[in-house]
């Protein structure tokens, strides 16, 4: 993974090592005969550096799902068969089952495989006015599981219409980063206007014997696959993340001070952290990385 992150870093630490080398070139050799140095002309390769640090610091939470799996959250009202998806998904009776609303108080975690995404899966509490004081605790965890959530699934009994408490759990389900909504009880006669459904993807299912969950796969793979991931270059670990944000802060500070018209040396000096915070990644070393440049591209010293 990290191979990946230094190949895409490469090109930008090699136009910043172009910029710095010149500028060191025009002022450690004076009598050289080289083109004067103008910062102005290297704002565009400035401008596409920092786009470049930045779309990669976008990228920390898919990496993190990448690493850690995604987290999803199981939401739905009582009794429209959570507990059920969650065995069905697991592949073993991990959840108790019964015909009582009510019966899962508290959160419950199981790690599956779905294709080739791994979910952390979190069964809750039906989402409902509950007057029992452990139940009601229940529902509280349930809204807090699905704030930190990247994916809900939200289970609606289709053999039912909808109810207001249907609505509540919607509402929690848009609290996630990403929600599917899987229309449970296909078995039985559908009851369930699904244009009343506001979410792109309603999948029709049983998860009772597990009729129609394949059709989860190929959403979740289009969601959070490896394929979704630019040819792997992710920060997925707090180091990349941290050398990544400095460098792209220093990038910010160039691009102002030469938006400001700060000197060049006082612009270069952001560059150069930037280079450092890379090189961290990289292994590279700036100093020796720029000596090495100026006397790659220019006649110098002979």
């Amino acid at each position: 993974m990290e191979g990946a992150l230094v190949r895409r870093l490469e090109p930008v630490y090699d136009t910043l090592t172009d910029l710095c080398s010149h500028f060191h070139a025009v002022l450690d050799y004076p009598d050289e005969d080289i083109d004067e140095f103008r910062l102005t002309a290297y704002a565009g390769s400035l401008a596409s550096a920092q786009a470049t640090l930045e779309a990669l610091l976008a990228t920390v939470a898919r990496g993190q799902v990448l690493r850690q799996g995604v987290r999803a959250v199981i939401l739905g009202k009582p009794n429209v068969g959570k507990s059920s998806l969650l065995n069905a998904l697991a592949g073993f009776q991990r959840v108790i089952v019964t015909e009582l609303p009510g019966t899962t108080r508290d959160t419950v975690e199981e790690t599956v495989l779905v294709g080739s995404v791994r979910l952390r899966l979190v069964d809750t509490a039906g989402i409902r006015d509950a007057s029992d004081q452990v139940e009601a605790l229940g529902v509280a965890r349930s809204l807090e599981a699905a704030r930190g959530a990247d994916l809900a699934l939200l289970v609606c009994d289709g053999s039912r219409p909808l109810e207001p408490e249907d609505q509540e759990a919607m509402e929690a389900a848009r609290l996630a980063r990403h929600a599917v909504c899987l229309l449970n009880k296909q078995d039985l006669p559908c009851q369930v206007d699904r244009s009343c459904l506001p979410f792109e993807t309603v999948l029709p299912v049983s998860a009772k014997d597990g009729t129609g969950l394949e059709a989860l796969t190929p959403v979740l793979e289009a969601l959070f696959g490896a394929g979704t991931f630019c040819d792997g270059s992710v920060l997925t670990n707090a180091r990349q993340a941290d050398a990544i944000r400095r460098a792209a802060e220093a990038m910010g500070r160039a691009r102002d001070g030469l938006e400001d018209g700060f000197t060049p040396d006082a612009v270069l000096t952001d560059v150069e952290e930037a280079m450092e915070a890379m090189g961290e990644l990289s292994g590279r070393t700036i100093r020796e990385d720029i000596t090495n440049r100026i006397f790659e591209r220019f006649c110098v010293g002979k």
